[in-house]
């Protein structure tokens, strides 16, 4: 389902969160997007979890849930990792409605998945013109750079030309990156769900700013991120016993 739950909660079935400054708790919706054999699910699981997967084969949308903690501020965090690919765009009007932050995905030895991923960004901005939306410009297997189809500068212009993030990553070297990418991303999210109580001009010269920011950030730090502060739940739709049984094989 591209709908989200109504009450998002930590594992144990509390809300340990603490609330933000306007007294409400902190949600954040991204949507990871990008073709096929991608590493889309890879790199979800590997921000979620640190753990590498190599085979994926599902076809189903699949929903995470799990708490963070950023600067200080506790999150509920809804990831939305989309694997069935419903039209041309790769994105549905609901998905993109749904999502409050984007993650786009290529591959860096992959062509046909960098094509993907401009027709991808394109259709994110018709769908959500006028706003101002975040999104990050993934470039995953970066190990492979013997198959290497797509230059950094490529994917460099692509983010310019969208005013987005962008960094290039392996799912399968290290989670560092990964994680960077995304809690970059979710800071981003937040800083923007923050500034609907201000006032318009204040708050266009705030998107302003994070737009010129989005376009510079490159590839990250290299220090370890912090880890997520419970542990990720994720949603599987009813009679997926497939998906339950591989996913049970790799715990």
């Amino acid at each position: 389902s591209t709908r989200a739950p109504s009450s998002p909660t930590s594992c144990d079935g509390r809300n340990p969160l603490r609330r933000t400054n306007s007294g409400r708790t902190s949600r954040l919706r991204i949507v990871v997007l990008g073709g096929t054999a991608t590493g889309k699910s890879a790199l979800t699981v590997r921000y979620l979890t640190r753990r590498y997967i190599s085979e994926y084969r599902s076809n189903t949308d699949l929903l995470y849930r799990h708490t963070v903690s950023l600067d200080d501020v506790m999150s509920d965090v809804e990831i939305l990792d989309v694997s069935c690919v419903e039209n041309l765009e790769g994105i549905s009007t609901a998905q993109a409605r749904w999502g409050e932050g984007f993650v786009v995905v290529y591959s860096v030895e992959d062509a046909a998945s960098f094509h993907d991923a401009q027709i991808i960004l394109d259709a994110l901005q018709r769908y959500r013109a006028p706003l101002y939306v975040p999104v990050i410009l993934l470039a995953n297997k970066r190990d492979l750079e013997h198959c290497r189809k797509v230059s950094v500068e490529e994917g460099q212009a692509l983010s310019l030309q969208h005013s987005c993030q962008f960094y290039e990553v392996s799912a399968a070297e290290s989670h560092i990156g990964v994680t960077l990418a995304f809690q970059s991303l979710l800071r981003e999210t937040r800083s923007l769900q923050n500034t609907r109580s201000l006032p318009r001009q204040r708050r266009l010269s705030i998107i302003g700013v994070s737009k010129m920011i989005g376009s510079l950030v490159g590839r990250g730090r290299s220090d370890a991120p912090p880890s997520p502060t419970s542990k990720p739940t994720l949603i599987i739709p009813a009679g997926n016993n497939s998906l339950r049984k591989k996913l049970k094989k790799h715990k």
